[in-house]
């Protein structure tokens, strides 16, 4: 694919010229490390991240830098086909849609003093102007003191003493930090929520090319650079979760009960078979007429998961049950694939010697629009302790970490 970069006063261009079709135009704000201006032109993960979903779909794309707010309105005249790198904004969403996400960001307030990132009384808030961040606070009714252009003069009012704290993405702030005086660097921490960065197509652009999004989305997951990672503080907290609230789950006799008899019945089942079993879940699934699914999803132990997901407030994303060979006994919801014998989810749950749970990648989940986590522990028989199962629970991460308090020093 050849690049055409060119630079103006008020915006940097990157033309991918992949066919003959008029560009994409998509407008963008300079935001380390998702947009970095350098310069060779435009750089960063969300910008690579674009130029091989685009490079794949055969498509052509201008990226234009201009002011953030310049950058949405635009979109919503009609003088632009989309922006980046956005989170989940309702005021976009009359004239404009949010596709799968390029980026992961993890926002925690930074202050500091303790008090202020875990407030008692009304801390003064900072935020950049036209910021995701700002605009999340406002859409909450948080009372914003003080708008800046720069994470760098949110730091020098912290440091001042004029603001308590501010709220920033992880990741910008400590690519902003390492060019920064040490004496700028925030004392405390305190998460407070995963926020995905993806693209807003404007609606026009979507009723004019009806499959775009759809096909853009697909090729987001073959071209995102790296899978997000929870860091070890984060996997203790999900454990400490798992063991207060769901470890009893796995000795439910119901659920044993139903496993030993599956796996009874699966005794003499051979890879080939799982697999033939698995591939005409996924055809029923898809036709619609899925007699295996149905008559799984009504057993009485799938009923009990199914209001255990319901009754989370959105804690609970799923949850299975499986036998020894991975085969699904029990399931909140319909799931894509009959066979989890092929991922971790099951095998490092199953075959874990110190029978801990195991805790897995985080994942984006489509239907929920939002990162999921699975934990995974062993059902064992009470009376021989053999290895009989696995009970896989998805978590929403965000609603996760919530629970818990990850807040610290620096």
């Amino acid at each position: 694919m050849s690049m055409a970069r060119s630079i103006s006063l008020l915006a940097l261009s990157l033309v991918a010229l992949t066919t003959e079709a008029a560009p994409i135009i998509l407008n963008t704000d300079v935001s380390p490390p998702y947009q970095i201006r350098t310069p060779e032109g435009l750089e960063g993960s969300s910008v690579r991240t674009l130029e091989c979903v685009f490079e794949s779909m055969q498509q052509a794309y201008e990226i234009k830098i201009l002011p953030w707010e310049r950058a949405i309105y635009e979109v919503e005249q009609n003088r632009a086909d989309g922006f980046f790198s956005a989170t989940q904004m309702p005021r976009a969403e009359p004239y404009a849609t949010l596709s799968a996400p390029l980026a992961l960001e993890k926002w925690f307030w930074y202050s500091n003093t303790d008090s202020a990132v875990k407030p008692t009384a009304r801390p003064r808030t900072g935020a950049i102007r036209g910021s995701n961040q700002l605009a999340w606070l406002l859409e909450k009714g948080t009372e914003v003191d003080q708008v800046v252009g720069t994470t760098e003069q949110l730091l020098q009012l912290l440091d001042r003493g004029r603001i308590d704290r501010f709220l920033a993405d992880q990741s910008t702030l400590r690519t902003v930090l390492t060019q920064q005086p040490v004496q700028l660097r925030p004392g405390f921490e305190q998460f407070y929520k995963y926020a995905t960065l993806g693209v807003y197509f404007s609606n026009r652009l979507l009723a004019r090319e009806p499959d775009l999004l759809q096909r853009f989305n697909r090729q987001v997951y073959y071209c995102l650079a790296e899978t997000p990672a929870l860091h070890a503080a984060e996997k203790k907290q999900i454990a400490q979760l798992h063991r207060d609230l769901y470890q009893s789950w796995a000795d439910n006799r119901v659920l044993i009960d139903a496993v030993r008899q599956q796996n009874r019945e699966h005794v003499q089942l051979h890879t080939r078979e799982i697999l033939a079993l698995d591939r005409q879940w996924v055809k029923e699934t898809k036709t619609g007429s899925a007699p295996i699914a149905d008559g799984l999803l009504a057993r009485p132990f799938s009923a009990w998961l199914k209001t255990q997901q319901a009754e989370s407030n959105g804690l609970i994303t799923e949850i299975m049950a499986t036998d020894r060979l991975g085969l699904l006994v029990a399931a909140s919801e319909r799931t894509t694939d009959y066979w989890q014998g092929d991922e971790a989810k099951f095998s490092e749950a199953f075959f874990a010697i110190n029978n801990e749970a195991y805790i897995g990648t985080l994942q984006y989940d489509q239907s929920s629009q939002a990162y999921q986590v699975h934990i995974s522990e062993q059902i064992r028989d009470p009376d021989t302790k053999e290895v009989i199962g696995t009970l896989i629970i998805g978590l929403n991460i965000e609603r996760a970490l919530l629970k818990s308090d990850l807040g610290g020093k620096l």
